[in-house]
Formats: C-alpha cells, sequence, structure tokens
C-alpha cells in the first residue's frame, strides 16, 4: 500500500513537473526573455489536458493541417523500434561480454579494460558520422547498395540509427558492469560457491547476475534522460521519423505537452510493474 502510495504521488508531482517544462517556450519571444509570458502559457497547458483531441500540426508531407494524436502513431513506432532495438542488443552484448570479462585472466582484463574505457571516450557523433561514411563506402559495391544514410519526410531509416544508438549504449553499460562484476567477485557467497565446488558458468548466471539485476536496473533508470538525449540527437541527425524529430520540426507548447506525456506515462508504468516484480531477494536491501 505504501509503494503504491509514494507512486501516485511520484506520477502526479512529475505531471506537475511536465506542464511546467512545456510552457517554458513561452518565456524566449523574438530572441527575448520574457518571464511574464510564462504564467499565461502555464494556464494555456492546463486547459489544453482537457482538449488533447483538438490539438493540430502541419503536415509537410500533404501540405495540411491535420489532428495530433491519431497521425502520432507511426511516429511513435519508429522510436520505439530504435530505441528498443538497440536497447536490448545492447544489454545482451553487454551481458556476454561481463560474462567474458568474469572468466578472463588478469591480461586479458586489462587489456578489455583498456579498449572499453577508450571507446567510452568517443562521443556519440562520433558513431554517427562514423557509420555514415562507413554506409557511403560500402553502398560503392552493389551487395550493398540499399543501406540508407538518412531518411527523408515519407521514408523510413532504421539500420543506422539503430547501430548508433547501440554503440553509445554498449559502452556506457560495459563500464557499469565490468565495475560491479570486479567488486562482486570477492563477496563471501560468491567464494562459498567457489568453495563448494560451482561451476564458473553457473556462478555468474544463477549468483551474480541475480544480486545485480536490481541494480542495473536503477542505474538504467537514474540515466534514462542521458540515453533519450543520444535518442534525440540520432533521430534529427539521420531524418528518423520518429517522436523526438517531430518534437523538433514542431516546436508549439502544446504538441510538446502530449509529446512529454506519451514519453513519461509508458516509462511510469513499465517501472511501476518492475518495481512490482522484482524479487526483494534481488533487491538486496537498496
Amino acid at each position: 500500500m505504501i509503494f503504491f502510495a509514494r507512486k501516485s504521488v511520484q506520477f502526479i508531482v512529475t505531471l506537475f513537473i511536465l506542464l511546467a517544462i512545456s510552457a517554458l517556450p513561452s518565456l524566449i519571444v523574438e530572441l527575448k526573455f520574457v518571464p511574464m509570458n510564462y504564467w499565461d502559457a502555464l494556464l494555456q497547458q492546463f486547459h489544453q489536458l482537457s482538449q488533447l483531441d483538438e490539438i493540430t500540426y502541419y503536415n509537410r508531407t500533404s501540405q495540411q493541417v491535420l489532428p495530433l494524436l491519431p497521425d502520432l502513431a507511426p511516429f511513435i513506432r519508429e522510436t520505439l523500434i530504435i530505441f528498443a532495438t538497440a536497447l536490448i542488443v545492447s544489454t545482451l552484448i553487454a551481458l556476454f561480454y561481463a560474462y567474458f570479462f568474469y572468466r578472463s585472466g588478469k591480461l586479458v582484463r586489462n587489456v578489455l579494460q583498456t579498449i572499453c574505457q577508450t571507446l567510452e571516450m568517443v562521443p556519440d557523433l562520433f558513431w554517427l558520422v562514423f557509420l555514415q561514411f562507413l554506409a557511403l563506402t560500402l553502398n560503392r559495391t552493389n551487395r550493398f547498395a540499399r543501406i540508407e544514410i538518412a531518411g527523408g519526410f515519407a521514408e523510413y531509416i532504421r539500420l543506422l540509427p539503430i547501430l548508433t544508438l547501440t554503440m553509445t549504449i554498449l559502452f556506457f553499460f560495459i563500464k557499469w558492469l565490468t565495475f560491479h562484476v570486479l567488486e562482486q567477485e570477492t563477496t563471501p557467497f560468491l567464494e562459498l560457491a567457489r568453495a563448494k565446488g560451482v561451476r564458473p558458468t553457473s556462478i555468474f548466471w544463477k549468483h551474480l547476475l541475480p544480486n545485480l539485476v536490481y541494480r542495473f536496473y536503477l542505474f538504467f533508470r537514474s540515466n534514462m534522460i542521458t540515453i533519450l538525449s543520444s535518442l534525440l540527437i540520432v533521430e534529427y541527425l539521420y531524418n528518423v521519423q520518429g517522436l523526438f524529430r517531430f518534437a523538433v520540426i514542431n516546436p508549439q507548447m502544446e504538441i510538446l505537452l502530449v509529446i512529454l506525456f506519451i514519453i513519461y506515462i509508458p516509462i511510469f508504468l513499465l517501472d511501476l510493474v518492475i518495481e512490482w516484480l522484482i524479487p526483494n531477494a534481488w533487491k538486496g536491501g537498496v
């Protein structure tokens, strides 16, 4: 009961914060800071909550003003496909890397850590430019001629955005997992498992990893803004027909309000379910 009460308060407070954020564009009028506009814009956003179905946007493809909510579905789908695919792929690769790191000797571990620390310092834009250059190079051959470099107003591009976002998230996850594998492998319960003759594979997947699941989730949740900001950059620079790019090219306050709600509410509900389902034994007092 206390858990749901705490989450309900969190949800209500966050909705008010999203309303406040959606009204921020009103502070700038013709490159001038006008704080007096903010209160009126905030009241307008409250009013829009009861008239979400009346919000419209300008569709550049058809050159018409259309209702927002029905037309957002394809943009939501593209963002979800790119985000979910990159997240799943980067998580799986990071987990198998952590397993390989756990089973490796000291020399191999030092090499892996050096490589990952170097790659982690590479900015997101480098992966975007590098992958586009690689795609252009491969396009010169007939075998890879269909690799797309960027999307259009009526075209979808997924491969390069997924690869770029995956590379961005991957080294982020690897750094965290490497640190915690080193931290956990000397704990007494793992030492006891080794003393009992438990195989290293079983120790990692059945003992060490479950102890990290909840902490890894908390790490991911606290860095969600960083990952979403990377997705925004990817969508905009690849011209992806996604939700974030739609928000950039349609900067109206009411559209921003709807998009913030569309992003936050599913994340909140998913977080609620995960917090409820993860066993207390896995949380370890966190």
